[in-house]
């Protein structure tokens, strides 16, 4: 007799699974949900490549998985692999006792190993996805990187200019007012301004608030990620940018989905995976299906957004799976070098508009300051 947790779809499919598994007289009940959050990506990557050093030197998976994890200070990390030791100990095959932790690794991760086992490359395999993965993270990272500074100067720059207005422009004011000086039209406007400065600061800081709430809040639904998604495709060059990089990610694990030898469909899912996109993922299993019903993988990709039509024929006319990975892995490679250009056009101008915004309005603010002083200098000196 044996029991266990299994995450399934519903009964049905957690039945094939079993039975696939080589089990019989199966029964199947439902349970709560245990799904835990993802592995890091350093504590997945460093699993990886030890799972990857065990295959290489020849050692019992299951004797050296456990011994691994007595050096492992994460708790989750090392529980973990306890379990998929477990497991290999009870006589499941590698992919199996990956499968059943699946809400821990990365999409298809078990697939990828069956590949790598059933090629007789197991090791190669996972180093290779290793290196995959870390080239992921790198263009991951183009959108942060692009952003980060000129945000930080832009926020700098607005919070001086509110604060001048705040509190230097009132005290101008209170010289104007003794004066009684006629004010030009631009400095009653600043003036006006300024006394809305707390308001404004305030009804500004509430939108802010709100739109980061509403940002964080529609990422914990699929509906919510796409929207947001859609929107920042919008944006110009940042859409540029973020197509461009998704592209790159999705050809990078297409290429290593393919050089595993993973059938076409599984090989273009696990691209989609790796880019963790809604909008990739759609467009992504509109071509799998394609291929699956027979189209050739050239037709396939017509109409698609995501993979260009150039990736049906690199595919299509592929002599072998080195052929096929070489092609792919160029075509990454431009779209990846597109979003470094813009990504670097972005960090040239963004910086240096905020700034010139900037001082634009210091410039408008002393020139409304300063002109009715100097008339009423002027009609003294008079």
């Amino acid at each position: 007799m044996i029991s266990g947790v299994l995450e399934a779809a519903d009964e049905a499919e957690a039945a094939r699974q079993l039975e696939g598994m080589g089990l019989s007289d199966v029964e199947v009940t439902r349970t709560r949900a245990r799904v835990g959050r993802p592995l890091g990506a350093e504590d997945f990557l460093f699993f990886n490549e030890q799972l990857a050093s065990l295959a290489h030197s020849g050692l019992c998976l299951d004797e050296g998985l456990r011994r691994l994890a007595q050096d492992i200070d994460s708790p989750r990390l090392r529980q973990t692999i306890e379990s998929v030791a477990a497991d290999l100990q009870g006589g499941q095959t590698l992919d199996q006792a990956l499968e059943k932790h699946a809400a821990l690794l990365p999409g298809r991760y078990a697939r990828v190993v069956k590949a790598g086992i059933a090629s007789g490359q197991l090791a190669p395999t996972l180093l290779n996805l290793s290196n995959h993965l870390r080239l992921m993270s790198q263009t991951r990272q183009l959108v942060t990187r692009t952003l980060a500074y000129p945000a930080v100067v832009l926020a700098a720059a607005v919070a001086i200019f509110l604060m001048v207005s705040w509190l230097v422009v009132p005290q101008f004011k209170q010289i104007f007012d003794e004066w009684g000086a006629e004010l030009p039209a631009l400095t009653k406007l600043f003036l006006a301004f300024s006394e809305a400065v707390p308001t404004l600061a305030l009804a500004a800081g509430v939108v802010v608030l709100a739109a980061a709430a509403l940002w964080l809040v529609s990422g914990w639904s699929a509906g919510g990620r796409a929207a947001r998604e859609q929107l920042v495709m919008m944006v110009p060059l940042l859409g540029g940018l973020l197509r461009d990089s998704l592209r790159a990610r999705f050809l990078r694990a297409l290429a290593y989905g393919v050089s595993s030898g993973l059938p076409l469909p599984e090989s273009i899912r696990l691209g989609s995976d790796a880019t963790g996109s809604p909008w990739a993922a759609r467009d992504a299993e509109a071509v799998a299906r394609k291929v699956e019903a027979g189209a050739p993988s050239q037709a396939a990709c017509v109409g698609s957004r995501l993979v260009p039509a150039l990736v049906g024929y690199a595919v299509q006319v592929g002599g072998n799976q080195d052929d096929t990975q070489r092609a792919l892995n160029r075509l990454a490679q431009t779209y990846a070098a597109r979003a470094v250009q813009t990504q670097t056009i972005l960090q040239t101008w963004l910086t240096p508009a905020a700034v010139l915004v900037l001082g634009l309005f210091i410039a408008l603010l002393i020139l409304a300051l300063f002109t009715p002083m100097l008339q009423m200098i002027d009609s003294v000196s008079g």
